[in-house]
């Protein structure tokens, strides 16, 4: 795990990490990955208690899955790395003891299902789905406003010619 834990950059804001994290949790309850529940339940407690790892922005190369990225959050899980927790960055063993969790150990196969996977190229797809929608909406009210300061026609925004 400390192998890939390679990233480098500025620190991924919390939304983010936290958006990985549910992805992560969403991956492994499906069933398909070797993975004791105890494991499962301990991301959660992480994102429920508020403790973020520091996953730096950049190193993963997506196509052969987000290595960097999810070795950074799984290194948290062991006590290893640092972590944000309250606001203040902190080694992962101390913001785990100040949140009242402890390290996991893991067992076979359990590094390999925590490494495997896409869920920060997918935060990162969603992070760009939910800004395009937000911009669509607001062309959508910058559209309508426009049409009235021009005093244009509703004419040709009628349903029955775009049907």
């Amino acid at each position: 795990m400390l192998s890939h834990a390679a990233g480098v950059g500025d620190p991924l804001d919390d939304a983010m990490v936290r958006l990985i994290m549910v992805l992560k949790i969403n991956s492994l309850a499906r069933g398909f990955s070797g993975i004791r529940l105890s494991v499962i339940e301990a991301l959660i407690a992480l994102v429920n208690a508020g403790v973020y790892p520091l996953i730096p922005a950049k190193g993963s190369v997506g196509a052969s899955g987000d290595l960097a990225p999810l070795a950074h959050l799984s290194l948290t899980l062991l006590g290893e790395g640092k972590a944000r927790w309250q606001g203040e960055w902190l080694p992962a063993q101390t913001a785990l003891k100040k949140a009242g969790l402890e390290p996991v150990a893991l067992a076979a196969k359990e590094g390999l299902a925590l490494l495997n996977g896409t869920q920060a190229s997918t935060a990162f797809a969603l992070r760009g789905l939910f800004e395009a929608q937000e911009l669509f909406a607001s062309a959508v009210v910058c559209g309508a406003l426009t049409t009235e300061a021009v005093l244009g026609s509703r004419r040709p925004f009628d349903a029955r010619i775009h049907a």
